[in-house]
Formats: C-alpha cells, structure tokens, sequence
C-alpha cells in the first residue's frame, strides 16, 4: 500500500515510522525594506536617494537634476501639508456644535413622531383617493 504524505506531518508514534529529518533553510538577513530591489528594472539612483542612502549631488549627476528637483519640491510640500493644523476658531465651532453630554443626540428613526388632527384628517382623504383610484383602475 502506498500512501501520499501531501506535505502533511503524520503521526510517526503510530506509524512506527522513523521521522523524516527537514533541511531548514538558512535564515537570510532581513534589511529594512520588503522586497530586495538589485536587479529589479527601474531601480534608479533617485530612488537610492529617496531612500536616503545617496546624497543629493551623485543623484542629479546620474539622473538629471530636474528630477532631484522636482522630488525636493514635492518633499517639502509634503512636509508643509504634515504640519498644518485645524485653526483654533473652527476647532471651537466643532466643539460648540457637540451636545453637552454623549450619548443625548437621538436618531431620527428613533424619535417620537406626533401627529396633528389636520394632518391624521389630510392622510385620509389621501388614502380614501388612492383606494379609489385603485377601484377604478381595477374596471
């Protein structure tokens, strides 16, 4: 009889099978990135220098300086846009807009619906028509 393991790991106790000795792999030294990018196309010097591990200079030689550039440009911005902060008065408003205590703002759904006499009347005759006009149609 000849049984295919599928990679699963059998019971060797009950087997009376000696276990199989596994190769580990050798464990490869993690970098901070995800994926190892040499050989990988496209990778560029500018990336090197975004990545912080070329200086400015040897980019723009290899690159083009129009594109260091174009990235200082976008870096800065970029740090600009991180420290912008909500002005004080519209920080105020919000909070002024907020009930007093959590938890008191109802949902519509929820809310107690009052009907008027004139209206309870209005909805009546509005369903005694489109009865009516249900009979007719049904002729």
């Amino acid at each position: 009889m000849m049984r295919d393991e599928a990679g699963f790991e059998s019971n060797e106790k009950i087997t009376g099978r000696e276990p199989v000795q596994r190769k580990d792999k050798p464990a490869e030294q993690m970098y901070d990135r995800e994926v190892p990018i040499n050989g990988v196309p496209g990778h560029t010097m500018l990336h090197d220098w975004l990545d912080g591990e070329v200086d400015e200079m040897r980019a723009s030689e290899a690159e083009g300086k129009s594109k260091v550039e174009l990235w200082t440009r976008i870096n800065a911005e970029s740090e600009m846009l991180r420290r912008r902060v909500t002005p004080v008065h519209v920080q105020q408003r919000i909070m002024a807009s907020l009930p007093d205590t959590p938890g008191t703002a109802t949902n519509w759904w929820k809310q107690q619906v009052t009907i008027t006499p004139v209206s309870a009347i209005a909805i009546g005759v509005a369903l005694l028509a489109v009865g009516a006009l249900i009979i007719q149609a049904l002729r």
